[in-house]
């Protein structure tokens, strides 16, 4: 059952697989080739181990800690963690009015980014 929804039975991870690679890349409409696949798996694999390695290391550790995690024997490079502190309206990022935003939209509804339709139809 738990390869039928394309969960292990260790968890809610899903399992890397070419399907899953295949499916991947056409909902982000990328062209991959048969001997991408097994590269992308292996990718793919190692990206969730790493996150899994951050998770766990995280809830056992502080902030300062987490910057000297380890994978493969080696350092990542993190940086510390930036105070979270709101923009103000000409910082980068910082708040901008949505009728501006929208001025430059192909389509600007309702205060909103209307885009084609991706996930469902070819």
């Amino acid at each position: 059952m738990a390869a039928e929804s394309g969960m292990t039975e260790m968890g809610d991870r899903p399992v890397i697989d070419a399907e899953l690679v295949r499916r991947t890349a056409r909902l982000a409409r990328l062209e991959v080739t048969e001997d991408e696949i097994p590269g992308l798996v292996d990718h793919l694999e190692k990206m969730l181990d790493l996150v899994e390695q951050l998770e766990l290391t995280e809830s056992k550790t502080s902030h300062e800690q987490l910057a000297s995690a380890r994978m493969d024997g080696e350092k990542l490079s993190l940086s510390k963690w930036r105070e979270d502190v709101v923009a103000g309206e000409s910082d980068p990022g910082g708040p901008r009015r949505p009728e501006k935003l929208g001025e430059n939209a192909p389509d600007w509804r309702d205060g909103s980014f209307v885009t084609p339709r991706v996930v469902g139809g070819d």
